[in-house]
């Protein structure tokens, strides 16, 4: 047996601690890594739709144009995800790398056709994989109908697509029995799509394979969210004119519940997943947070407009941030929803989600401007000009903003710290200048007097015999 000095557990240990340390380090460096591979892996950075980047901090304002990237096929693009250092989107006739620092195109992958959606990158073994929908494509006309392709599907239905980006080879596709306008949400090792015949599909990242489908109802074409647990999905009934909010067990896709808000329209945005709760903007004109674990209403806040169907509220820090259709931003409190401030563009914002980069948070305008405000005063602090074409869905990276621009070079924007640019410090429209309000009301008002009492002097000289009391001792 061999005897141990009283010195050598205090050695033992330091030294485990030491290779744990080692182990930590490099598991945290490799965690770092794989997270540096992927900046903003699908709509809003995140499954949950945070409307930030979660691995780095996009630039501060004030920003400049890095570059433009047109449509190759000289229609639009999809939202971008950003990965390895490109930002990838959807064509109608591929998949698009762009190098992020150029906005050359670096590679890419035939699509058929199919609506455009925001495609999504998730990890698996270390190897990253693009999934992304495709489909249907515009069939020719033809007397029999289209036979199965190997992997079931048929034309007239959306397929799910996975590629390696390390390469760009096929992974796996799988046919979804409808089409799929909402685009793609990958959480850990799995993928979600919702297809307009009210299915949510659950598959595994890895091979494909279905784990489970759940139906909702109606026309779900807005983009899942998922948290804590849960798959949010929102769908449309147009028949009977009600949305459908329901959460679904992310293990089975059981329904825990389902709410229903009379509001009589279908409009209504894309859920986010928000402290424990799911936020969704209804076209009541009012953002309402539910309770994850019951569907019941925790708070509602009105806005002055409806939302768009293709934007999603975001996590603010400790509130939550929405924008309206009518050019509305607003920050509201995270436990009772009051506002904490707002700010009205004179702009329309149709297709385009609040997100945060580098303590701003930014919003694609129609009039093709993108503005940054100030997430803390809700003053604005950078906007550029007007420029053709709107700017939609934005992606955030370290070193650039990328968004969708419309107009009659529609493809993609990207957006660079400018270190000669200036910054401003401007109210929103609506808000009161109290100082300055009342100093302007009380000048107004003395103006107003002055005037009045000149007037009333000039008729008292004019008219003061017409209006002078006769002496007591003259008759009428």
């Amino acid at each position: 047996m061999v005897a141990l000095s009283p010195r050598t557990p205090s050695r033992l240990l330091v030294a485990s601690l030491a290779t744990v340390a080692a182990v930590l380090a490099v598991a945290t460096d490799a965690g770092a890594q794989t997270d540096a591979r992927v900046e903003w892996p699908q709509f809003q950075g995140g499954p949950g739709h945070p409307g930030r980047a979660e691995a780095v901090d996009g630039p501060p304002p004030p920003y400049r144009v890095r570059w433009t990237f047109p449509a190759p096929d000289g229609t639009s693009l999809s939202g971008a995800v950003v990965a390895q250092g490109t930002a990838i989107a959807l064509g109608r006739e591929a998949v698009y790398g762009v190098d992020l620092a150029t906005g050359e195109a670096a590679w890419e992958v035939p699509r058929p056709g199919g609506p455009l959606s925001v495609p999504a990158v998730g990890e698996v073994q270390g190897e990253l994989v693009l999934a992304y929908l495709e489909g249907p494509a515009t069939p020719a006309p033809s007397p029999t109908p289209s036979p199965p392709s190997p992997d079931g599907s048929r034309a007239g239905e959306s397929t799910l697509v996975a590629v390696d980006l390390g390469d760009l080879g096929e992974r796996w596709r799988a046919g979804l029995g409808a089409v799929a306008r909402g685009g793609v949400t990958v959480d850990g090792d799995a993928v979600y799509v919702a297809d307009q015949s009210g299915i949510v599909h659950a598959l595994a990242l890895d091979d494909g394979a279905e784990r489970w489908t759940a139906e909702v109802g109606g026309r779900c074409d807005l983009p899942l969210a998922v948290g804590e647990g849960r798959v949010y999905a929102v769908c449309r009934d147009a028949d009977e004119r009600r949305v459908l909010i329901a959460a679904l067990d992310i293990e089975d896709g059981e329904r825990l519940w389902s709410v229903s808000p009379q509001v009589g329209s279908t409009a209504v945005s894309a859920p986010a997943v928000v402290d424990g709760g799911v936020v969704v903007g209804t076209a009541d004109r009012l953002v309402r947070m539910l309770g994850g674990q019951d569907g019941e209403e925790r708070w509602s806040a009105l806005t002055l407009s409806l939302f768009s169907p293709v934007a999603s509220p975001a996590a603010g820090g400790d509130g939550v941030l929405v924008a309206d259709v009518g050019g509305g931003l607003y920050r509201l409190g995270l436990r009772d929803g009051r506002r904490r401030w707002g700010f009205q563009f004179n702009e329309l914002i149709l297709r385009s989600s609040p997100v945060r980069s580098g303590g701003a948070v930014l919003v694609g305008l129609n009039d093709g401007r993108l503005a940054a405000v100030d997430v803390g005063t809700g003053r604005l602090v950078w906007e550029g000009g007007p420029t053709p074409g709107l700017v939609g869905t934005i992606a955030v990276s370290a070193e650039a903003i990328v968004a969708v621009k419309g107009g009659p070079d529609a493809g993609l924007i990207a957006f660079e710290n400018d270190p000669q640019g200036d910054v401003v410090d401007i109210p929103s429209p609506t808000e009161l200048a109290l100082g300055t309000t009342l100093a302007r009301a009380g000048l107004a008002a003395l103006l107003v007097f002055a005037l009045a009492y000149g007037l009333g002097l000039l008729g008292r000289r004019r008219f003061a015999d017409a209006f002078e009391a006769p002496d007591a001792g003259e008759g009428p």
